[in-house]
């Protein structure tokens, strides 16, 4: 079948039209089964909403787009830039990391809940690379940017509900709409999030936060420096209802973004808006009483924790944690627990537990097969106590942990109730900031050293948790509530890459985006606004740069991810369109 150029790239329009306007959308109840994830996920089964169909939409849609963009090719050529060295360099890299993986079925079909397994990743790259070639003039900017607004005013609309408790897929019509028939058993089993926090079609909250920022500074963009009365007004609202978006998911990764955003937008645009002040004034104002009304965290609380961070000391010194964990040791059948204010001796031999500590205790429902230990001045601390099975469990606050005996070694339950010996992991940096956005500290301390391993090329795509020391139960503990958790993801888009295809992989996509930040800078940095390529070029460096900050502190996730990739394509495309 021959296809000439013009219905070649519209056949692509439409496809990336497709994916910016519905992926993030997508949401529907799976079951796909897993083996190799199996020993960190517990189950062959992963209950999927939000992330397996994304991925099969996507890698669907990218399937067409490279048949149909190589018609395009064949009949057009490909535009010369050096922008595809660093595209080819990572591409390289991701099917390196895939082939030498130890995973092979991780990196064919990802892993749960996330699904970026390495056909994703260089569907990302196909993005650009259609992008750059086939979006060339207006009409093709705006049909992406339409479609890509209609999607996020959908999700705007829903979030704010969804805020206020008023979630179409907790109702029962909503869950049938995203239950394939015959499975509604699993469905009215599972609880919905109702928290007053906006998660939306995209599971975490924090992902919301990456698209709201990114897609809110676009929009705040165009609006800023928008040439027409009508289009200024509606952008204006749209802005308000992103922001509204973005504040109702608690995001503070999202939040730091979209502030970066603005003070970029703010020095591109400062020649324009220096004659059109009232409008930021107006916006503003608006964003405040959105602020107020929403009842958001303050200020203060959203980023002094990043900005500002304190010791574990000097939280507990304030009182804003409890006294931390200063030790968790064993040895032979003696357990060392400590705190700032509290040190216990507990004795596991093999027909007794005693628990020691300076105060004396009391005992209740001695007489049961488990004990109850309180500590008299230690409200915090309990233990209950099984000499049968032999093990013992620790309660401080909200943490809890269960120690055993097994041929008088001391070992902690872990995931899925594993038993794990009390060794922590090895660590680089952030001591005594574990804490460090919501213990991001902890788990990037555990996750450097794994860099050393991965320098030339990764563990392979979505392969993150599988090499994270999931049998660090002491780290934890201290600084999670419980030792069972799972680290499935570094939260941060660069130890991401880092790790899954290389270091030499992310100096490649570095490579990239800064090549186009510092091709839009100079492009842009002294424009007066006077064409629509300058308007829209400097928003949507705006845009990726909010995504690439939220980025610090979110990974990325096929809910998001795409839209940053074809808007990444935009601005090269756009830039070059500029520079000739």
């Amino acid at each position: 079948m021959k296809i000439d150029i013009k219905t070649a790239k519209k056949i692509n329009l439409l496809l990336i039209l497709f994916i910016v306007n519905l992926i993030p959308m997508i949401i529907r109840f799976s079951f796909p089964m897993h083996k190799d994830a199996t020993k960190i996920w517990g189950s062959f089964i992963n209950i999927d909403f939000y992330s397996y169909y994304k991925m099969i939409f996507f890698l669907t849609t990218s399937f067409f787009l490279l048949i149909t963009f190589l018609k395009y090719v064949d009949q057009n050529g490909i535009k010369n830039t050096n922008y595809y060295y660093p595209i080819a360099i990572y591409s390289i890299l991701v099917v390196l990391s895939s082939f030498m993986s130890e995973y092979k079925e991780i990196v064919i079909k990802g892993f749960p809940d996330r699904y970026e397994n390495i056909f994703v990743l260089l569907g990302y790259l196909l993005l650009v690379v259609v992008a750059i070639n086939v979006i060339d003039d207006q009409k093709s900017f705006k049909l992406i940017l339409k479609a890509l607004f209609i999607s996020a005013f959908i999700l705007a609309i829903h979030g704010i509900l969804q805020f206020y408790n008023y979630d179409l897929f907790a109702t029962e019509f909503g869950r049938d709409l995203i239950t394939p028939d015959g499975l509604e058993f699993f469905v009215d089993r599972l609880s919905f999030i109702d928290r007053r926090v906006i998660y939306s079609t995209m599971y975490n909250p924090n992902y919301v936060g990456s698209y709201a920022s990114m897609v809110g500074i676009l929009v705040l963009g165009l609006y800023f420096s928008s040439q027409k009365r009508k289009r200024l007004l509606l952008l204006g609202i749209f802005s308000i209802l992103l922001f509204a978006f973005l504040i109702g998911s608690r995001s503070r990764a999202g939040y730091m973004g979209f502030i970066v955003g603005i003070f970029i937008l703010l020095f591109m645009q400062r020649k324009f808006l220096k004659n059109h002040w009232q409008r930021i004034i107006v916006i503003f104002t608006a964003f405040s009483l959105v602020f107020i009304t929403m009842n958001a965290r303050s200020l203060d609380s959203i980023f002094s924790d990043v900005l500002f961070p304190k010791t574990e000391t000097e939280k507990y010194l304030e009182e804003e944690i409890l006294p931390p964990i200063t030790d968790v040791s064993s040895e032979n059948d003696r357990l060392n627990l400590a705190t700032a204010e509290a040190e216990f001796d507990i004795i596991m031999d093999s027909d007794q537990i005693e628990v020691l500590a300076k105060k004396p205790i009391k005992v209740y429902n001695s007489a049961k097969e488990v004990a109850e230990i309180i500590f008299k001045g230690y409200a915090n601390h309990s233990f209950q106590v099984n000499d049968q099975e032999n093990y013992i469990v620790w309660n401080y606050g909200g943490k809890s942990a269960q120690f055993h005996n097994r041929d008088d070694q001391i070992f902690m339950a872990g995931m899925h109730n594993n038993l794990y010996p009390l060794v922590e992991a090895e660590s680089w940096g952030f001591e005594g900031y574990e804490r460090l956005g919501s213990s991001r500290g902890y788990i990037w301390s555990r996750t450097i050293p794994l860099l050393k391993d991965t320098i030339l090329v990764g563990h392979g795509p979505d392969t993150y948790a599988m090499y994270f020391p999931q049998d660090d139960v002491i780290g934890k503990l201290k600084f999670f509530s419980t030792p069972k958790m799972i680290v499935d993801k570094p939260h941060n888009l660069y130890l991401q890459i880092a790790i899954n295809t290389g270091i030499i992989s992310l100096i490649a996509l570095l490579w990239l985006w800064g090549k186009y930040l510092l091709s839009s800078f100079f492009l842009f940095y002294q424009s007066k606004l006077n064409s629509w390529q300058d308007r829209l070029g400097s928003s949507l460096m705006g845009a990726v740069s909010a995504y690439l900050v939220a980025g610090f502190f979110n990974d990325s996730v096929i809910s998001v991810a795409p839209v940053f990739w074809t808007l990444l394509g935009l601005g090269i495309s756009l830039n070059s369109i500029v520079e000739k």
